[in-house]
């Protein structure tokens, strides 16, 4: 493992920014922005790198000419609507139902096919530019469809709940075998905060705390959250950690934070 002169930045010896075929993820969010290039070939993270402020931490290692491009702006307005009840041009009202009056930005669509529904959503407008300005060409990805992709395939094994925090934001989807059973958002200053919705929202789904799998990420976490959590949530863990496939030999630490940065990659294609 070798590590540029930011010292928020981690490649892999075998990184080589000229490469092609790589494929580039970007996070944006209030505090900052963070980047990870990877080997479409196998998925393996092979540089990662993040940074407080508007500028791209360790630019200089940024992949020439990356074959695609993907970015989460956080936190996003968003909402889940069934392909059957989606009709052309009314996707605002689907999201201003949610979350009542949007500002200005660009409002997008996808397919969340495992539910048959479209996740709508709109991200904040100068953080777009801001990525939208180097990479013209990069595909905005939702973090709710990140989300609840993640929490269906952990939803196989038994119940699940994935939770995101970004700022004062936290969003949370909820799972088991029958499917999707809870895909919302929640404001949280403090992690004391967090582990009360988590547990309120058990207690509505039925949910014995000590059973389903809960997983943490983002940024938004500290040590002192997570151990709160742990005390109430015996099965709770981080979403990731340095001894997934895909970022061995990285040595990056709290890897759980650039969650939504990782999950990119499976999106690629």
């Amino acid at each position: 493992m070798a590590r540029t002169t930011d010292t928020d930045a981690h490649h892999l010896p075998r990184y080589d920014r000229g490469a092609a075929g790589l494929h580039l993820g970007i996070v944006v969010h209030p505090d900052g922005l963070a980047w990870s290039a990877h080997d479409r070939a196998d998925g393996r993270c092979l540089m990662l790198a993040q940074g407080r402020g508007a500028a791209w931490p360790a630019e200089e290692q940024l992949p020439h000419h990356p074959a695609t491009v993907s970015f989460c702006a956080m936190p996003e307005l968003s909402t889940l609507v069934p392909e059957s009840t989606l009709r052309p041009g009314t996707e605002a009202d689907h999201l201003s139902l949610v979350h009542g009056p949007l500002p200005t930005g660009l409002l997008r669509d996808e397919p969340v096919e495992d539910l048959g529904a479209r996740c709508v959503y709109l991200h904040d407008e100068a953080m777009e530019h801001q990525v939208l300005e180097r990479f013209p060409a990069a595909r905005a990805i939702a973090l709710r469809s990140l989300l609840v992709r993640s929490v269906l395939a952990l939803g196989r094994q038994g119940p699940a709940l994935v939770a995101h925090r970004v700022g004062k934001r936290m969003d949370v989807a909820l799972a088991d075998r029958d499917g999707l059973k809870l895909s919302n958002a929640y404001h949280c200053a403090t992690g004391t905060d967090a582990l009360y919705y988590l547990l309120h929202l058990l207690d509505a789904m039925h949910q014995d705390p000590a059973v389903p799998a809960v997983r943490w990420c983002g940024p938004g976490w500290t040590p002192t959250d997570t151990e709160l959590v742990r005390r109430y949530l015996p099965n709770a863990a981080p979403a990731v950690t340095g001894t997934d496939a895909m970022l061995v030999g990285l040595d990056a630490p709290s890897p759980e934070s650039l969650w939504a940065l990782l999950e990119q990659a499976a999106c690629a294609s």
